[in-house]
């Protein structure tokens, strides 16, 4: 009878490390998954970052962000006095892999849209995003929040 007991605590032992090999597997195959996805929108200049936070301070969802399309660059950013939005079709867009895996991307307005002279993007391969938006006039804007892609 201990035998038989030994017998079944070893299944599940066995059972249950198999299982956690396979969660791991499935962690790293969607990590794998979402990386590429980002590169994907990244490269194509087709997603939206959405602003989670300015500075410390909590944002409202789906209050501010950038919308990068191929050829049109929308943006709504928290600014002293409300809400700045512009809208531009002329733009200039680069994008580079950083050294830790991270993308860089610099968008510059080719006309000086709502004070705007720069947006500065550093985007995990997991989609977080860190945005330094340098203005004509005050210091820059630091955004935190994601990019995906957007759902038209």
């Amino acid at each position: 009878m201990k035998s038989i007991s030994k017998l079944f605590f070893v299944l599940i032992a066995v059972f249950a490390g198999l299982n956690t090999v396979k969660a791991q597997t499935s962690l790293k195959d969607d990590k794998a998954d979402k990386a590429a996805e980002v590169k994907g929108f990244v490269q194509s200049k087709d997603y939206v970052f959405e602003a989670t936070t300015k500075g410390s301070m909590p944002l409202g969802y789906h209050k501010f962000g950038v919308a990068i399309d191929r050829d049109t660059l929308i943006a709504t950013l928290p600014g002293s006095s409300g809400k700045v939005k512009f809208d531009c079709t002329k733009y200039g867009y680069s994008e580079w892999r950083g050294k830790n895996g991270d993308w860089n991307v610099v968008i510059k307005p080719n006309t000086q849209m709502a004070d705007v002279k720069q947006i500065k993007m550093e985007i995990t391969p997991q989609g977080h995003a860190m945005v330094e938006v340098k203005r004509s006039h005050g210091g820059p804007l630091d955004l935190n929040g994601y990019v995906k892609q957007e759902d038209y």
